[in-house]
């Protein structure tokens, strides 16, 4: 990250960067073995505006944010289709009103910017509610999304882009779901609307009423598949078998090298801190590591095979003595660390699952030679033991090769680059500590003990890891929570457009019920009548929801662990869900359909 001078150009810093590049590349006290030097005329520095963030941001959020996107917009249809719905109940009952004013030479065009004019104003002021909850609901996503950070780069005030575009919205969603009802209400004969204005006569409204309800339940079928397909993935994130014990470890993280302390000084250092914390109260088992399971952070290097050509990519770690007993992780061949991996003993390694089925596969790896970086050093590591695998980055990924190696030993490479990373590795960022009770109970303690050792050494975190776990799924729970949140939301709006649907067509036919009910039917089949009415929109909104449900899973498939998307007990689930709480919105119209006086009735019509 840069700032550039004023009146510089972007084009002409960024190929004097390049050129700086390549002659850094082609240094040899710089380029690795493994460096294809034919391919650093390739190597090419781009300028970025730095207002945009970083890239790796817009991939690890774009696919989460884009599902939330559609997930809003899916519910912002549904309210939509509820306003919709409500105008076209006003349309029809008022449609005397408007007979009488067509009649008495009022425009059609001002029927309809009429009721355009009220549709705004609902969605208008539907927005400005929406902005008030807006401001309190993002505070409280980001808090979820950051969960545990020191530092949230994202600010939760208002914006006046996002102003503008939830006004926009608002006024867009008004005038198309104001359209509608406002050209029917515009189109309506005068006269048959005055003939029919003391009894029941075919109502233009509940085709487009009833449509919407099927539609309605449709996506909130598939919103609620959604929902719960996304929830299982989480569950499945959080309780996957990580590799570690998460219960009473606590996972510290430091900086020798930021508190002043060179090579040459590390052995201290480290001997001091490993006494102090073994003999602290409540410390069961301590352990040092360049880095530990899930803080986000790797060291890769080209291993070699010994006596193969086998070649390839691995992950490595440099851990302390009892390292694997601290952090949990049993060792399933062989043995882990002691103190008597010295710098003068024979160089080990233990290696994990996956870099034992890579590099050996159908053999016994215990008492094979490896080597890192250069082909030379094929023969440095020998492996004395196995560790399971262990989940230390993404959990949706498969388990990558891993090594691990003594504290106390270190490689003398042929190239300074080699020798650079060899160095570097040696400071190490994090205290693993296994603790009596509970982890976060001992971050004070912990604390003390750093200052005694030196006031410099200050931790930079302290997590259990039952929080790194939850930190690094923090965007899973994001996304999961806030769809299922939308998904209740989509499915108590359904509900109610079902309800005023159901409600409203009760009214209608209040003089038809008395007529059922005068001529023999008796208060069970009215209630049935109902119910089968209202039971038909969400049966065809369960068809039409079906296949919508599993273009939204297939759609989603990147953001789903440990589940498939055509899962039907997920899809069944939501179904019945949809169909209790449609049951629940059609009885009270229905036992207010069961309950009308036929004599009242007919006096009515």
């Amino acid at each position: 990250i840069g700032r550039l001078r004023d009146g510089a150009q972007p084009s002409q810093v960024s190929a004097q960067l390049t050129t700086e590049l390549r002659r850094y590349l082609l240094d040899p006290a710089n380029a690795g073995p493994h460096y294809d030097l034919t391919k650093i005329d390739a190597q090419v520095i781009r300028l970025a505006p730095g207002g945009g963030g970083i890239n790796a941001m817009k991939e690890d959020y774009e696919q989460g944010l884009l599902l939330l996107m559609a997930v809003a917009i899916s519910v912002l249809f549904i309210a939509c289709a509820n306003l919709a719905n409500l105008l076209l109940a006003r349309s029809t009952v008022h449609r005397v009103r408007t007979a009488v004013e067509l009649a008495m030479g009022a425009s059609r065009a001002r029927i309809v910017r009429r009721h355009v004019t009220e549709s705004v104003v609902l969605a208008l002021l539907g927005g400005l509610a929406g902005l008030v909850v807006a401001v309190y609901a993002s505070k409280a996503l980001v808090l979820i999304a950051f969960r545990g950070a020191t530092y949230v780069p994202i600010a939760t005030g208002p914006s006046v882009p996002i102003l503008l575009f939830t006004f926009g919205i608002s006024l867009l969603t008004g005038l198309v779901f104001g359209v509608g009802p406002a050209w029917m209400a515009s189109h309506s004969d005068p006269a048959d609307a005055l003939r029919g204005s003391g009894r029941v006569m075919r109502d233009s409204s509940a085709l487009p009423q009833r449509a919407l309800v099927v539609l309605q339940a449709a996506v909130s079928l598939a919103l609620l598949t959604v929902a719960g397909l996304l929830t299982q993935s989480l569950g499945h994130f959080q309780n996957a078998p990580y590799g570690f014990a998460r219960e009473g470890r606590l996972v510290v993280r430091i900086d020798p090298q930021s508190a002043g302390y060179t090579s040459d000084r590390l052995t201290g250092l480290y001997e001091k801190l490993e006494d102090r914390l073994k003999h602290t109260p409540g410390v069961l088992s301590e352990s040092l590591s360049l880095y530990t399971a899930q803080q986000g952070n790797n060291w890769g290097e080209g291993v070699y095979i010994q006596g193969t050509d086998r070649k390839g990519g691995s992950s490595w770690d440099r851990v302390s003595a009892h390292y694997f007993e601290t952090l949990g992780t049993p060792i399933v061949r062989g043995r882990g660390f002691s103190e008597q991996d010295t710098t003068n003993s024979r160089k080990v390694a233990v290696v994990n699952e996956a870099f034992a089925r890579r590099y050996f596969p159908n053999e016994n790896p215990l008492g094979r030679h490896f080597g890192k970086d250069e082909l030379s050093h094929a023969g440095d590591y020998e492996i004395v033991g196995v560790a399971k695998d262990a989940i230390y980055h993404d959990p949706s990924r498969p388990v990558q090769p891993m090594f691990f190696v003594p504290l106390a030993q270190r490689v003398t490479y042929d190239t300074p680059v080699d020798n650079r990373v060899e160095d570097g590795s040696m400071y190490m960022g994090t205290i693993v500590l296994h603790v009596q009770g509970a982890a976060d109970a001992m971050a004070p303690t912990i604390r003390r003990v750093l200052a005694q050792v030196d006031p410099n050494l200050t931790p930079l975190s302290m997590f259990s890891f039952d929080d790194l776990v939850q930190i690094q799924t923090s965007a899973q729970t994001l996304i999961a929570r806030i769809s299922t949140g939308f998904g209740v939301i989509a499915l108590l709006l359904a509900v109610v457009g079902l309800y005023g649907v159901t409600s409203y067509r009760v009214a209608r036919r209040t003089g038809e019920i008395g007529l059922r009910m005068a001529l023999g039917a008796d208060r069970g089949d009215i209630r049935a009548l109902v119910l089968r009415g209202a039971f038909l929109h969400v049966a065809l909104g369960l068809v039409l929801g079906v296949p919508l449900a599993f273009l939204a899973a297939r759609a989603m498939q990147s953001q789903l662990y440990g589940i498939s998307p055509f899962d039907p007990a997920t899809l069944l689930a939501a179904a019945i869900v949809l169909s209790l709480c449609a049951l629940v919105a059609s009885l009270l119209p229905a036992r207010r359909a069961a309950a009308i006086e036929p004599m009242r009735a007919l006096r009515i019509e």
